[in-house]
């Protein structure tokens, strides 16, 4: 076939290709915007419980390799607002959903960049916070929430209504490690919040009436420490100046026959309510000192860092030591312990007799987690510590966060006004590393030099290091 009439089919055929692609196009979009409706609340445009579900999912996926102890993970807050039906019932549902709309919008305001708000339905709200964060930051957010929605400006019908509410928080893994236990447990500390009045609960598992996982948890600990289900991992700390490695903290580990790897948050609390937490705390000293014994042994000398509870910061604590001193031939000075702001915030007076002693005896004490409670600076100008530890929250995001890096500037420059060493957790990323060295952060530790690791991989880890550090050196002095 020739001439026109062959064209003429060409074209034909060529459009009905266009016209397929086009309807491809259409149909994909089409099932694009059914997706996102499906995900979406209708009035508000919020997410829904379905579109909480698949990103908590992928957030929550990452437990196992979080770093530290599990007391930083994701955090659920459940927001209920009271008295929301007299709105309702007064001023009518039209003008309700106003007020919710308006809701919306103020949570999203206040919850910050990394939190994802969504609406579950009538006048409940769940936030889910990705970045890592503790009990302590995970209720000072929440707060900080609760006080935008105090100022809020809500307006229907010319009436200008006050708008209040009640939030439970509930951090992983600490409080759970899928969605539905998160919400149940955060549920348990809104209405906690609602019957003291607080405007926001975190989340107790020693008060917790509705479950029977203390007193199991409590008896499986007991056969874990004789069972050698407990192991410690070690994560290096490096001297910011000239990145070399100057110390390792301990991280205590559980391998639960039945529930997998569990991180301290998930069972030191419960521990704490009994006798227990002494005999952990006697276990991962001698343990953490044995390890550090072989390696120096080995040729590698650095300081241990063991975490003790606020319970056990009582004169009991020396005996421990001295024993563990003693066995390993252990000098004092490379043991570092540390303790948390609420050790110092709860008992200050014995907070301050203990750590005075301990540091008569040549032990070095740092305060962890620092910045996600409520201590200030001033409070430690009496308590001999030698350390400050910045919590991850602020490092976390530090790159993209001028208040983060304004928070870690701040507390590095009053710490060494203080005479205080400041190490920074959670350094993830080498721009990370390069900015906290620039604001002269003596000390760094996270997953951008080593995640957390068993005590047989240690040497031949900081042999790597050490060849990894040469190796940047001599690029540093080519390049420069």
């Amino acid at each position: 076939m020739q001439g026109p009439a062959m064209w003429l089919t060409i074209g034909l055929g060529a459009s009905s290709a266009v016209a397929m692609v086009v309807l491809l196009f259409l149909l994909v979009a089409r099932d694009r915007e059914r997706d996102r409706i499906a995900r979406r609340d209708p009035l508000t445009q919020l997410g829904n419980r379905r579109l909480l579900t698949e990103v908590a999912q992928r957030v929550l996926a990452g437990i196992e390799n979080m770093d530290g102890d599990g007391s930083h993970g994701p955090a659920l807050l459940l927001v209920d607002l009271d008295g929301f039906k007299d709105v309702n019932d007064t001023l009518g549902h039209a003008a309700g959903d106003e007020v919710l709309v308006q809701v919306a919008h103020q949570l999203v305001a206040a919850a910050g960049q990394d939190a994802l708000v969504t609406r579950l339905g009538g006048d409940e709200f769940a936030i889910l916070l990705r970045s890592p964060i503790n009990a302590k930051g995970a209720t000072m957010r929440a707060k900080r929430i609760l006080g935008g929605l105090t100022m809020g400006d809500f307006r229907t019908l010319d009436v200008t209504l006050d708008v209040r509410a009640s939030i439970g928080v509930a951090v992983a893994p600490r409080d759970g490690r899928t969605l539905t236990e998160l919400l149940q447990r955060a549920d348990i500390a809104m209405y906690q919040a609602k019957r003291d009045r607080a405007g926001v609960a975190c989340y107790d598992a020693t008060e917790d009436e509705h479950t029977t996982d203390r007193l199991t948890t409590l008896g499986h600990l007991r056969d874990a420490m004789l069972e050698g289900q407990l192991h410690l991992r070690y994560q290096p700390v490096i001297r910011a100046r000239d990145r070399e490695l100057i110390g390792f903290e301990a991280l205590l580990r559980w391998d639960h026959p039945e529930r997998g790897l569990l991180l301290p948050a998930e069972f030191i609390p419960i521990a704490e309510r009994t006798s227990l937490i002494h005999a952990l705390t006697r276990w991962v000293l001698l343990t953490a000192v044995r390890d550090a014994a072989r390696w120096r042994q080995n040729g590698l000398t650095a300081s241990v860092a063991v975490n003790i509870s606020p319970v056990s910061l009582e004169e009991g604590l020396f005996g421990i030591i001295e024993e563990v001193l003693a066995l390993y031939r252990w000098p004092a000075e490379l043991l570092i312990l540390e303790i948390t702001e609420s050790a110092v915030t709860e008992r200050p007076e014995l907070a301050r007799s203990i750590v005075s002693q301990l540091r008569q005896r040549g032990l070095q004490v740092s305060v962890d987690d620092f910045g996600a409670g409520f201590t200030s600076l001033s409070q430690l100008r009496g308590l001999p510590v030698h350390q400050l530890k910045i919590d991850r929250q602020f490092v976390t995001d530090l790159e993209a966060s001028p208040q983060d890096d304004a928070v870690i500037s701040s507390i590095i420059e009053l710490g060494h006004r203080l005479g205080l060493t400041i190490v920074a957790e959670g350094v993830e990323t080498e721009a990370a590393a390069k900015r906290l060295r620039v604001l002269e952060c003596d000390d760094l530790q996270g997953f951008w030099f080593a995640r957390p690791m068993i005590a047989a991989d240690i040497m031949s880890w900081a042999e790597t290091h050490a060849d990894r550090f040469a190796r940047d050196e001599d690029t540093t002095t080519v390049g420069s």
